[in-house]
């Protein structure tokens, strides 16, 4: 083989090109299954799970944002997807994207409103839960476009039970969804409250299950529970009646006597809504049995629910107070009308016991008390101001007073007196009379005279005056010695001279016996010297029992 040859060979070895075939990789695939996976998403997400778009107008957003989450009695049910303005700027035009269980509420009479975060939305959950957007459904014909409310409208019970429509001038916390109370257990919520433009009145929609349902009767009381019930008693301050739950978001509570608490109500009852606990009771009718009574003064802030009071206990409630304008007389006065309960007297009262029996148990009972004396009188505090009870005491003479018939019957006042009002009367006109005193001309004198004292105790004659006094002093006492020491011999002295004047006389005496015809004048002188001695026998006693009338003469 020639040179020639191999290095054609070669040439084409060298010419020969190698073919490969390019290969794809696994990861290229991974973009059409993240497409494919999405696409699928939408198409389950919207196409069997959800239920659209729509629009909301609402004329204020109220710190609404975009993912804002739609509630349907506390279940989300939608997100907020966009917040724009209307083109007029009048209002705000939301677009949420509703779930498809929420479908059927797709119509003319759903309603949405925006619920803000606050402490009536819920207490603490409410207040950290954020704005959300409510859905009330509704009948009528499908559609996707809206009309916001400014509030919440009122919702439907979501289970058996009884609704009952609350009255009141306001609503204060209470808001959907608030609790309903019996005894400090949940037994219900609110469904909402409306206003009624013909009497001025909002009224309050409350929900009861179906469990305590019957529990509302005729005689039932609502009131405005939560808050704190601080008393003022002689065992100090006492504070309870609420729980953290009821001071975050204050339940609405109802009151029904234990006995003649009447039927159950029915469906959609009025109720008046109290506002306290105390006033709630006070107005139910059940055992307790009303009077009225007149105070002839004023009566210092007395309203429903202050106690009414027997010798410091209480036994039953002020149910009303009214200021009344009398034209015959052209005066004014307050019927206050009382509940007392007899069951608090130890008056039996039962299941079988009618109304009519208890007003005439507790009727002869009062009678026979105010026939003793019993008024009604007002009990103030030192501390608080106004009335602080109305105490049924005995202020009058007996069988001056009767129950007087009447509807209810009237319980006699007090003719005077107002407690701790008129104490504070007389003391104000002691401090008025105490103000017309002259203090500052006594307090001149007072200050003229002290200062004379300290001129004469302080003058060097006054000091040698006593100086002087304490010298006689001192001779009075050793001239008293000296004389104290002489009476006793001159006391035997007197009584000597008294026994020889006596034996004297004596001795007289008998030698004008034996003689009847001697001088008149020699008897009378017997008689002078029997005189003598006697007055110098008592002088001598009297000096014996005070020896001290030598200094300072006979006592008178």
């Amino acid at each position: 083989m020639s040179e020639y040859d191999n290095n054609d060979r070669r040439r084409g070895e060298e010419e020969e090109a190698s073919v490969k075939v390019a290969r794809w990789g696994p990861w290229i695939w991974i973009v059409p299954a993240l497409a494919l996976f999405f696409a699928g998403y939408l198409v389950v997400r919207y196409g069997f799970f959800g239920g659209g778009d729509v629009t909301v107008r609402f004329s204020e957003a109220h710190g609404l944002d975009r993912y804002s989450p739609v509630k349907f009695r506390g279940a989300k049910v939608g997100t907020v997807q966009k917040i724009t303005i209307a083109e007029d700027g009048g209002s705000v035009i939301v677009r949420i994207s509703m779930d498809a269980s929420m479908n059927y509420a797709l119509t003319k009479g759903t309603r949405f409103w925006i619920v803000e975060p606050g402490l009536e939305s819920g207490g603490i959950g409410g207040l950290l839960s954020g704005t959300y957007v409510g859905i009330a459904p509704g009948a009528g014909e499908e559609t996707r476009e809206f009309a916001g409310q400014e509030y919440a409208p009122v919702l439907s019970a979501s289970e058996p039970g009884k609704t009952v429509i609350l009255e009141a001038h306001g609503v204060g916390a209470v808001t959907v969804g608030s609790p309903v109370q019996y005894q400090g257990m949940r037994v219900g919520r609110v469904l909402g409250s409306e206003y009624d433009e013909k009497r001025g009145l909002t009224l309050v929609h409350a929900f009861v299950v179906r469990r305590f349902a019957d529990s509302v009767r005729q005689s039932t009381r609502f009131y405005r529970g939560g808050g704190l019930d601080i008393s003022l008693g002689g065992g100090g301050v006492s504070v309870g009646g609420a729980s953290i739950a009821s001071l975050l978001a204050p339940p609405i509570s109802f009151y029904t006597p234990e006995i003649l608490a009447g039927a159950p109500v029915a469906e959609k009852t009025r109720f008046k809504l109290y506002e306290n606990e105390s006033s709630a009771i006070a107005a139910a009718d059940g055992p307790h049995v009303t009077y009225l009574t007149y105070f002839p003064g004023p009566i210092g802030g007395l309203k429903p629910g202050t106690p009414v009071t027997m010798k410091g206990v209480q036994v039953g409630r002020v149910r009303d107070v009214r200021l009344r304008y009398v034209d015959s007389t052209a005066s004014l006065e307050t019927p206050v009308t009382l509940e007392v309960d007899p069951r608090l007297l130890e008056i039996d009262v039962n299941a079988a016991s009618t109304r009519a029996d208890v007003r005439a148990r507790m009727d002869g009972v009062l009678g026979k008390l105010i026939n003793k004396g019993m008024r009604a009188s007002l009990s103030t505090s030192l501390v608080l101001p106004g009335a602080s009870a109305v105490s049924l005491e005995f202020a009058a003479k007996p069988g001056t007073g009767r129950l007087v018939p009447h509807d209810p019957p009237i319980i006699p006042a007090a003719a005077a007196g107002r407690g701790i009002e008129d104490t504070l009367a007389a003391l104000n006109d002691v401090a008025n009379t105490v103000r017309g005193l002259p203090i500052a001309e006594i307090a001149g004198n007072l200050r003229s005279t002290s200062a004379r004292l300290n001129t004469l105790v302080n003058d060097p004659a006054l000091d040698q005056s006593l100086q002087r006094l304490n010298r006689s002093l001192a001779e009075v006492e050793r001239i008293t010695t000296v004389a104290g020491q002489n009476v006793g011999p001159i006391v035997e002295s007197l009584r000597n001279a008294a026994t020889s004047a006596e034996a004297a006389a004596k001795s007289a005496q008998g030698l004008l016996g034996s003689q009847q015809k001697q001088n008149y004048d020699v008897a009378e002188l017997i008689r002078e010297l029997t005189r003598a001695a006697e007055a110098v026998r008592a002088l001598a006693s009297y000096l014996a029992e005070n020896p001290d009338a030598l200094l300072k003469g006979r006592r008178e």
